[in-house]
């Protein structure tokens, strides 16, 4: 007598037996959770939609009923909830169960309906309003399209994080192919001079050496070791019979020897996934004191991991054998940062340098020189 009472249609109501919105039940059972403060419009509710094959949790106490979607524990995929009830009521409900899911539905049901009541709830962020005593109808239909569309934003969600991960994964593999690629011009540019071979590969190294120094934040490692590997790729454009010349450039050939800061940029730049690595390169001939090139940039205008590839990048230069110079010594590599420390190079990074080379100066040198 009850069920009648509460649910006027329910001897009649097709829906007990229908099939027109029937839940996807081949996986889990979707789980509804019913809170009302009534316990026998909590139990009949429930037991209905048990009926049309959901499973549902009943609560006639609002606090209880939100430390339990709190706990997740049992995750439920739709919330009916009474407005009007003592202690938490279910706008209460209806805003925490929001910050915690969002896209968990929720409907809001009364007894003393107002349309004020109706549109603070759709504001709020309802799925629906129900109106007691119930429409079984309606309670039927709405809740199979507010479960179906949980289950197109949860697909929608699963489905974009498929692909963002697909994306990124094909992004790696492009990246790690146009870094090898370029890093094999690297290379074949490097093996045309037997006093520059391995420089990338060492400056790639000894600049990881000095952010660990330094602790730089991780998120640079990466971007600093490609810039390492690649900062003379514009060498590429120089000419053999500059790039190779064993005597001393003459003004002419200088200025076109300084142009490969300028082409190696334009290579790396419209890469996007190496756009981060071109500023290095682009910057790894500058002076804090503004005498660099090519843009003369001083100080901070320069960044920080550039200010670093410099320093890693002359400090292999000095320590190894090239065909106009022999292989320096870690006091002489001292002496000469220190007396160019905040006019051509960063001091906060010299200062790494010098801490490194007073520690172990002739063990780096000599790995910088490959000797072991």
């Amino acid at each position: 007598m009850i069920i009648i009472s509460l649910f006027p249609d329910m001897r009649m109501h097709p829906g007990i037996q229908s099939t027109r919105y029937q839940p996807d039940t081949s996986d889990l059972k979707q789980r509804i959770a019913v809170i009302d403060d009534e316990v026998d419009i909590c139990a009949m509710l429930s037991e209905f939609l048990r009926m049309l094959g959901y499973e549902t949790e009943q609560f006639t106490d609002g606090r209880r009923a939100l430390e339990r979607i709190r706990s997740r524990q049992f995750d439920f995929d739709l919330v009916y909830t009474d407005i009007y009830m003592p202690g938490l009521t279910g706008i209460d409900i209806l805003r925490d169960v929001i910050v915690l899911d969002q896209n968990i539905p929720v409907i809001l049901m009364t007894g003393q309906p107002t349309l004020e009541d109706a549109v603070s709830a759709v504001r709020l962020g309802a799925y629906d309003f129900l109106t007691k005593p119930f429409n079984l109808d309606l309670v039927e239909l709405i809740a199979s399209r507010a479960l179906e569309r949980r289950r197109l934003v949860l697909e929608n969600i699963e489905y974009r994080n498929y692909l963002e991960q697909k994306v990124e994964e094909q992004t790696r593999e492009i990246k790690g192919f146009l870094i090898h690629s370029i890093e094999s011009l690297s290379l074949a540019l490097e093996a045309k001079d037997p006093y520059t071979k391995g420089h990338g590969a060492r400056v790639s190294n000894f600049v990881l050496t000095l952010a660990r120094e330094l602790s730089l934040p991780g998120e640079y490692n990466e971007s600093l070791r490609i810039a390492g590997l690649l900062h003379d790729i514009g060498k590429i454009g120089i000419p053999d019979s500059i790039l190779l010349k064993p005597d001393k450039l003459t003004p002419e050939e200088y200025e076109i020897m300084k142009t490969h800061s300028e082409t190696g940029y334009k290579i790396l730049a419209p890469i996007g996934s190496l756009a981060e690595v071109s500023v290095f390169v682009h910057e790894h001939h500058e002076r804090v004191d503004g005498k660099g090139y090519p843009q003369g940039l001083k100080g901070e205008e320069i960044a920080l991991p550039s200010r670093m590839l410099i320093v890693a990048e002359v400090c292999d230069a000095l320590a190894t054998e090239r065909c106009y110079k022999p292989a320096w010594p870690a006091s002489q590599i001292t002496t000469y940062f220190k007396e160019n420390r905040g006019t051509a190079y960063d001091k906060e990074v010299t200062d790494a340098l010098l801490s490194l080379l007073a520690r172990s100066g002739e063990q780096i040198l000599n790995i910088l020189r490959g000797n072991t």
